[in-house]
């Protein structure tokens, strides 16, 4: 559950982005912007939605049809990092997402998870 619920939030901050970009090309192409630098700001926001939708977006996508029917890669490894949102951690120099309410990860632990393919995100994590 947390995984989609985790989808409909990134989706949901691409489709604001996307948004805010119409709206500022609107007042680009009607020539209503009170000063010159913010004829630049489209350009920014197409760079923040690039980033959005090919670094949480696209992949959440891709990793639906999986998590639906239960397929998971497996890896066992040691955690060298843990984020400071406690969303994420980096397994063996690889970075991966989870549910912080479920699972609690230290530095140094051995794990043996189960991950979707192209967003890593950790349906299961045990200690070993």
């Amino acid at each position: 559950m947390y995984f989609f619920i985790n989808l409909t939030g990134h989706a949901l901050i691409t489709f604001a982005l996307v948004m805010v970009l119409i709206r500022r090309l609107r007042i680009n192409q009607d020539r209503r912007n009170r000063r010159g630098i913010l004829y630049l700001l489209p350009v920014v926001l197409t760079v923040l939605i690039l980033f959005q939708a090919i670094s949480f977006t696209i992949p959440r996508l891709l990793d639906t049809t999986d998590v639906i029917r239960g397929l998971y890669e497996s890896k066992t490894g040691t955690v060298e990092k843990i984020d400071f949102l406690n969303n994420a951690m980096t397994l063996d120099g690889e970075r991966y997402f989870y549910n912080p309410m479920v699972h609690k990860p230290q530095v140094g632990d051995r794990l043996a998870i189960t991950y979707t393919d192209y967003s890593g995100y950790i349906s299961n994590m045990d200690k070993i």
